[in-house]
């Protein structure tokens, strides 16, 4: 199957669902918000969802507390009596306590049917901020829920007010993260869930905050106001992981943007056009659209996209092109990577190594894949299977601290060559040698022979010609040496179309990197190249036919890599016959 891909908060009208009686008759309202109001109106006790404005870096609370009251169902409420009289009257606390559970729709993925509803649970809304809003929408208390989903908040006696959660869960303590799940469709808005406005009464009270799936038997004729939350919570499970082996994690906010208008057409985010759920480096795009692909209780969908954050947050770079790809596709070494380590990441943090993805009509159709697995087609270092396996083992054989490690190590950005299995097992080498020696087994297993960072000695090629040695030695004294892109895998991300070369700067100063079509193919070509130094990245991308030259500003000692590909290999549609582009390339000093 596909796997989803890798390939960015304003004030202002929003809708808000609001629960109008028992039974959950929902009508739709426009408010205007404004700083001071936090968004919505009423949802009873189980709760309604909107997408309401908050600034772009929501702030936790200044102390968070947590309920250990006996929770009671989602349908009703209950008081206790704070004050009694000690004469012949009674006098009125300055203040009652609200306590209650939030909690949301789980449902669960079949392993050969897509979403079973039938089976849906509820499950808690672990560490998300909780407000008290007042009836002219301002916030008079705020806290946090506990990892069962319970919460306090005080609020003012015989005041008019309601209880709203946000799609936001967080820690500020020694480990600090942040989840957040806004729409992008309403403006990067973030999903809030919010109950009835009533009076908070003279007595402590009980508020439960429950959002459903929105499924009603056939299809989703309610507000789906349990996916962000489902989304959240995945990603709060994959941070613990994190927690785990790093008790001072200070790790930036994972934001996640989903919508029921997320769908499978591509070119406009803001419109719901997303193409499929990723990561850009900014947010996590998450597909939502009914009756086609949803991804929000796919949970290792949403791992997997989160596992490119944390690639690209704590290692501080990627360098994956993206691009569709599969499990036996034979891909760029970067590619493979990058989506290897992404699969393995969700099988490991969500402890379930069966892959799986839901879609179709009514969400009925289920695919997947083993991570676990070992034996897959075509292993190599160009394959995502063997990636996968390699991470997922190495994690589960207890060293996920050890790979944490390598990728917060400053090795790991500073590193000189493209990120690839090579890369990081060159650096687990030097930084965890005794966890290095199951890592070297399992690249064995894998059909790895190289433990250099540039795939020195590599002997395995995948069947494709020109593509050992990883990288072709360019000396910068205008030597020519020949690099060729071919379409043998097929384009745009496999193995072969993107040829590598690596060079070493003899003195700091002006070079010119010259990549010329050699005279072996007849048609014309557009070599386009990229150089990269500690991922810091330079393109040269013009439409010049046969030839692209690119002006270099090099730092003596410094090893710099290259890709060179032809840009109609890359981009174009594989063709049975198509002869392999060879360039000439040199690198001149000026």
């Amino acid at each position: 199957m596909a796997i989803k891909k890798v390939s960015a908060m304003q004030f202002g009208a929003t809708k808000v669902y609001t629960q109008v009686s028992g039974v959950g008759r929902w009508v739709v309202v426009a408010l205007v918000l404004t700083l001071a109001a936090c968004g919505g109106s009423g949802g009873g006790n189980d709760g309604s969802v909107s997408s309401g404005s908050r600034s772009s870096v929501a702030e936790p609370p200044s102390s968070a507390s947590s309920s250990s009251a006996s929770s009671v169902s989602s349908d009703s409420s209950s008081s206790s009596v704070l004050s009694s009289s000690s004469s012949s009257f009674s006098s009125l606390p300055d203040s009652v306590q609200i306590t209650g559970t939030v909690s949301y729709d789980y449902v669960p993925v079949s392993k050969t049917a897509g979403l079973d509803y039938a089976a849906t649970v509820a499950k808690a809304v672990r560490l998300a901020r909780v407000n008290l809003v007042n009836q002219v929408g301002s916030v008079i208390a705020t806290s946090q829920t506990d990892e069962s989903g319970k919460y306090t908040l005080q609020a003012p006696t015989n005041t008019e007010v309601k209880v709203q959660v946000e799609a936001l869960s967080f820690a500020d303590a020694a480990a600090q993260w942040e989840v957040r799940v806004e729409d992008n469709t309403a403006g990067d808005a973030l999903y809030v869930l919010e109950g009835q406005l009533r009076t908070s009464g003279a007595v402590n009270s009980q508020r439960d905050l429950h959002a459903a799936s929105g499924w009603t038997g056939s299809g989703y004729t309610e507000p789906r106001a349990a996916a962000p939350f489902a989304i959240m919570d995945t990603a709060y499970q994959s941070i613990q992981k994190l927690v785990d082996v790093d008790a001072n994690l200070a790790l930036p906010p994972s934001v996640f943007r989903w919508s029921v208008n997320n769908s499978g057409a591509s070119g406009d985010l803001p419109a719901g056009d997303i193409g499929t759920s990723f990561y850009n480096g900014e947010a996590v795009y998450i597909l939502g659209q009914e009756d086609s692909d949803t991804d929000e209780y796919d949970a290792h969908v949403v791992a997997h996209e989160w596992g490119h954050f944390l690639e690209f947050q704590v290692g501080r770079r990627a360098d994956s092109i993206g691009g569709s790809h599969q499990g036996a596709d034979k891909l760029d070494m970067r590619v493979a990577y990058s989506e290897g380590f992404a699969n393995a990441i969700a099988g490991y943090v969500l402890a379930d190594p069966e892959y799986r993805d839901t879609s179709g009509v009514v969400q009925r159709f289920g695919s997947g894949f083993d991570i676990n697995r070992k034996n897959v087609s075509n292993p190599g270092w160009y394959s995502e299977s063997s990636i996968q396996s390699i991470f997922y083992h190495l994690a589960e054989s207890g060293a996920f601290a050890q790979i944490y490690g390598v990728l917060s190590d400053s090795l790991y950005v500073a590193n000189s060559a493209f990120m690839t299995i090579f890369s990081f097992a060159d650096i687990m080498q030097t930084r965890y040698p005794s966890v290095f020696l199951r890592l070297d087994d399992l690249m064995d297993e894998q059909r790895i022979d190289s433990r250099d960072q540039y795939g020195a000695g590599e002997t395995n090629n995948g069947d494709t010609e020109d593509v050992l040695p990883l990288y072709i030695d360019v000396v910068a004294d205008g030597s020519i040496v020949t690099a060729c892109s071919t379409q043998e895998n097929g384009t745009d991300n496999k193995l072969g179309v993107h040829a590598f070369l690596k060079t070493t700067a003899f003195t700091s100063g002006r070079y010119q990197l010259n990549v010329k079509n050699n005279g072996d193919r007849a048609e014309a070509t557009d070599p386009d190249v990229m150089v990269q130094r500690g991922g810091q990245l330079w393109r040269g991308t013009s439409a010049m036919v046969d030839q692209e030259v690119v002006d270099l500003s090099l730092q003596s000692g410094s090893t710099y890599v290259i890709s060179v590909y032809d840009y109609n290999t890359h981009s174009g549609v594989q063709q049975a016959d198509y002869q392999p582009a060879c360039f000439d390339v040199s690198l001149t000093p000026q």
